[in-house]
């Protein structure tokens, strides 16, 4: 029997719905949710970075931009297949999102049977995409160990490699996200709303914390945006030492020791949004 999983990336603009829908995708014996993004740019990230056999998107019309975001998706390298979501779409702008390459259209009036039908034909046909030049299951893992604010020495112990090989590979992982620190990487892991392996990249357990003073609050969306801490102090009109002084109290309320699991942590308590 095969431990294939097939995988599925998903755009929906509500984060509520969005949330859900990877969520019960997941639950699905034989399938892995890569990713859900809340735009266009975002889902196409997803697919350049890990290659999913199907991309379930929220269509909201069939004007030129949809049709075109469509064909910009019907080009990326693995090749996805489309599976398009819509409220009450007439039949005219069905046909033109059908034309354009989406390959199933399922209304969310009728639940979730629909879009279990468009997944199960993966089962009917569907070919495995290639693995193209997206994230390595070993990028995923130094990833998500970045995003916990794992120090390179402490992912080299807990993968059992060298350092010189963590920072290799963190090398690679930065080039393919296209950002320039651990800051970033985790921004932009959130943005894309990827899912990384096991629970190294997941919140402690416990309440949000809710006394988050106002500069706390622009210190994290500073962080959001994978700022660093020079950029943070000049966006915000304040000396390099204040903005470390006043991290080091966000850092106690948020569990964390460095920007990235402060930021991982506080995305897992809500308190930051996925744009």
């Amino acid at each position: 029997m095969s431990d294939y999983r097939h995988t599925v990336v998903l755009r929906c603009v509500d984060g509520l719905l969005r949330d859900a829908l990877a969520n019960w995708i997941a639950s699905l014996p034989g399938y892995l949710v890569a990713g859900a993004a809340a735009t266009g740019d975002g889902l196409l990230r997803l697919c350049a970075l890990r290659s999913p056999d199907t991309a379930v998107v929220e269509l909201r019309s069939a004007d030129p931009d949809e049709l075109q975001f469509v064909g910009e998706l019907r080009t990326v390298r693995s090749e996805p297949q489309i599976v398009g979501l819509h409220r009450a779409l007439d039949a005219r702008s069905l046909a033109f999102l059908h034309h354009a390459g989406v390959h199933r259209l399922v209304s969310t009036r009728f639940g979730v049977a629909g879009l279990r039908d468009a997944l199960a034909d993966a089962e009917g046909g569907w070919r495995p995409a290639s693995p193209g030049h997206g994230l390595s299951g070993r990028e995923l893992e130094i990833l998500a160990l970045i995003c916990a604010g794992c120090s390179a020495a402490e992912i080299a112990a807990e993968l059992g490699i060298s350092p010189h090989t963590v920072t290799n590979h963190k090398r690679r992982i930065f080039a393919k996200l296209d950002v320039q620190s651990r800051t970033q990487a985790t921004a932009e892991v959130g943005r894309l709303g990827m899912r990384l392996p096991g629970e190294l990249s997941r919140s402690p357990g416990g309440d949000a914390p809710r006394n988050l003073t106002k500069r706390e609050r622009d210190i994290l969306d500073s962080i959001a945006r994978g700022e660093s801490v020079r950029q943070t102090a000049q966006a915000l009109g304040i000396a390099i030492k204040t903005v470390q002084s006043e991290q080091r109290q966000l850092f106690s309320k948020l569990s964390a020791r460095n920007r990235p699991q402060a930021l991982t942590n506080a995305r897992g308590f809500g308190l930051v949004d996925s744009t």
